[in-house]
């Protein structure tokens, strides 16, 4: 009876949008993070996650002025670390329950993950809220042609009361090819062979610098391929990667990034910026994650692409021992010269520049 009641009155709000206006200082941002769908027999199944949170302005003020040693920045260089901070820091919301609407949907339907029991989530502590969005086929096919859509892409947004974000999702088809790709060191020049304080520099206060030729190789495979960009760099930065991925000129797709905790505030916050901004991630991370990818999708073949800055050569063929009819090939970008000085780590893989 409860259930039906909140359900009944979270549709009331909607309709009427709410009781009064909202102030805009009220209204919480909701990131809905790009992903893949795939088929279960009739359905689609969604995999989300929702970040639901605020701007904390005076903390991300105040640790920038400390991180960034305003002294010895330019102003851009304050407004960069300002901007690459900001999502660090923020203040998320807990308790919250999250409405999705699909852009375009002649029905205009609501939509809410929900537990196992049928009850929809709430935001944790971290304001997170993850879980299985599910469509019928053929509701799936109709969203698709609503939205003029090409390969498989559907808008989406935020509809509750408070909640203001959007975000788009995949619908892949079963078979197809698909690149699982790194980020730093692989798309984006980080460093992370010349240690910490070049990490911290081009993760905060330098422009973004793509990879030469990476982004051309990349839309070289088509339209029809799917793109899932793993890395160890924290969920935090996902705002500034994806703006990069877009502006390179690199396909858009899924995001797998790295969960940690949010200390930012404690003794030796710089040492841990540092560790996170790097991408350094653990073996057991991107295995899993990587795994999850192709366990959804057992008819697709799939690229790795990363670089010989990290682990991702040893990484890559314990994957590929795994799925050995899956992975069509493993890219390596040889940032520290290993063609020449450790062949033996590019063996059975082909390296690029």
């Amino acid at each position: 009876m409860i259930q039906h009641l909140a359900a009944a009155t979270m549709t009331l709000l909607l309709l009427l949008g709410g009781v009064a206006p909202l102030r805009a200082e009220d209204v919480k941002a909701v990131t809905i993070y790009p992903s893949d769908g795939y088929r279960v027999v009739a359905q689609w199944a969604i995999p989300l996650r929702l970040w639901v949170h605020k701007p904390r302005s005076l903390t991300t003020d105040l640790i920038t002025h400390l991180v960034a040693r305003p002294e010895t920045r330019s102003a851009a260089e304050i407004a960069r670390a300002h901007d690459r901070l900001s999502d660090l820091v923020a203040d998320d919301a807990s308790g919250e329950q999250v409405v999705l609407g699909f852009d375009e949907d002649p029905r205009q339907m609501a939509y809410q993950l929900l537990d196992a029991r049928g009850r929809p989530l709430t935001s944790d502590l971290n304001g997170l809220v993850e879980g299985t969005l599910r469509l019928d086929v053929a509701r799936a096919e109709a969203l698709l042609r609503a939205q003029g859509s090409t390969q498989g892409w559907l808008r989406l947004h935020a509809r509750s009361p408070g909640h203001q974000g959007e975000g788009r999702v995949r619908l892949l088809a079963s078979q197809g090819r698909s690149v699982i790709s790194d980020i730093d060191d692989t798309l984006k020049i980080t460093g992370i062979p010349a240690g910490r304080e070049v990490v911290l520099e081009n993760t905060f206060f330098r422009p973004f610098v793509a990879a030469p030729g990476m982004a051309q190789r990349y839309r070289a495979l088509g339209a029809a391929t799917a793109f899932h960009y793993v890395s160890g760099s924290p969920w935090g930065l996902y705002r500034p990667l994806a703006d990069f991925i877009s502006a390179a000129g690199y396909p858009a797709g899924s995001f797998h990034l790295k969960n940690v905790r949010k200390n930012l505030l404690t003794a030796g916050a710089w040492q841990d910026l540092a560790r996170l901004a790097g991408g350094e991630a653990t073996q057991a991370q991107k295995r899993a994650q990587i795994g999850a990818i192709i366990g959804q999708f057992p008819a697709r073949r799939f690229i790795l692409v990363g670089d010989s800055g990290e682990q991702d050569p040893e990484i890559y063929r314990a994957i590929r021992q795994r799925f050995p009819r899956q992975i069509e090939a493993i890219w390596i970008r040889d940032v520290v010269d290993d063609r020449h000085r450790h062949p033996a780590r590019l063996a059975g893989v082909t390296s690029l520049p």
